[in-house]
């Protein structure tokens, strides 16, 4: 069993409900055993905290997205997730606020929805990626009152860019409601991302990729992200978005408590390769790289089950605490780990049965079994 930066040999877990009651080196009570694992690992489930789709779906397609989605995610173990957004107009972010809202108030089964994760459009042209440039702009007190104020208790995360607020005002309000601030797609210097640590800034999204960068002379935020010891930092371990050697330093510097491991799967991942149209761009599949034709990289094609194996097996870093960072430590930035992502009696038993090579064997969401691979 991998659960509190741990690996403990010869565990068992009991089961009463949605809940984790009981764990030890013996069977305490035979009628709720659910099964033995001989040949591999019992791992809280994954928490993906940046993703904006699977298997073709995209969160800002529809309503019905939201449940495939859902049901889609414990084949990759992963037992709960924030809908991430993209920018987009006004009326389509409010319409994904509405649709996270809706899900939220009555689940469809599969992985928890803990939230919405805004990625824009209160980000910094200069680094936009492949976000929509006609739709980014400053966030405003006004844009705090129409769009964010109607969902305070749905949003989690705020991707934005600190240089395109209109007061850092906003920023301690947004964490004093429990918005959890992350800078992404910003121009910021390191003294800019310093400024909004002071007024609320807690996160960096997906390092090293799209932000201003390290430079000895005016570092970034991709330097701030590193160089502030209380940021959090998102990466996608894919070994396309970040060099491997890149992932170790991080995570050298920062250890498992500060980096957490994100998919940002833009729902790609099962395209065969070759080219493609959809919402609006023409996209080239190459095994896990997506980009345009011009080559800029298009989002991310992996699911988190991936990442946790790369980063063991690329990167050395060991097995518990890559766990660590793909399920206690989102949940613990996201401020939802008193509950969830231990294996310990009292918490939501969400978990998930990873074989000897990494791959997913079993989902157990709520306590109910939800995926198993054999049954594939």
């Amino acid at each position: 069993m991998i659960t509190d930066n741990r690996i403990m040999k010869d565990c068992f877990v009991e089961i009463r409900g949605d809940e984790i009651t009981w764990i030890g080196n013996e069977k305490k009570n035979l009628d709720h055993a659910l099964y033995e694992v001989k040949d591999g690992f019992i791992c809280p489930g994954l928490t993906d905290v940046h993703i904006h789709g699977v298997n073709g779906f995209d969160f800002m397609d529809n309503q019905e997205a939201f449940t495939d989605i859902a049901n889609s995610l414990p084949s990759y173990g992963v037992t709960s997730f924030l809908a991430t957004s993209r920018t987009a107009a006004e009326k389509d972010v409010e319409q994904f606020l509405r649709r996270v809202k809706i899900h939220q108030n009555s689940p469809s089964g599969g992985a928890n929805c803990l939230g919405a994760h805004l990625e824009g459009p209160w980000i910094s042209p200069a680094y936009s990626g492949v976000q929509s440039k006609s739709y980014i702009r400053e966030l405003t007190w006004n844009d705090v009152d129409t769009i964010i104020n109607p969902y305070l208790k749905n949003i989690s995360v705020i991707t934005l860019a600190p240089e395109e607020v209109e007061k850092h005002a906003i920023l301690n309000y947004l964490q004093s409601n429990g918005i959890h601030i992350s800078a992404g797609h910003t121009n910021a210097s390191l003294e800019e991302i310093g400024g909004a640590i002071d007024s609320g800034l807690t996160q960096i999204t997906h390092t090293f990729n799209a932000m201003s960068p390290v430079h000895h002379r005016t570092p970034g935020t991709a330097a701030a992200s590193l160089y502030y010891d209380d940021i959090t930092c998102e990466i996608i371990a894919d070994g396309i978005h970040v060099n491997p050697s890149m992932i170790e330093l991080l995570y050298k510097v920062k250890g498992q408590e500060k980096m957490i491991l994100i998919s940002d799967c833009t729902g790609y991942n099962d395209l065969a390769d070759g080219e493609y149209f959809f919402r609006g761009k023409n996209l080239v599949k190459a095994g896990n790289k997506v980009t345009l034709k011009s080559g800029q990289l298009a989002g991310s094609a992996i699911t988190l089950d991936k990442g946790l194996k790369y980063i063991v097996e690329q990167c050395h870093i060991p097995l518990e605490q890559a766990v660590y960072m793909a399920t206690q430590g989102p949940l613990n930035a996201i401020g939802q780990g008193e509950t969830r992502g231990r294996i310990a009696a009292g918490y939501k038993a969400d978990i998930m049965i990873l074989n000897s090579d990494l791959m997913v064997e079993r989902t157990i969401v709520n306590g109910k079994k939800v995926y198993s691979r054999d049954a594939c």
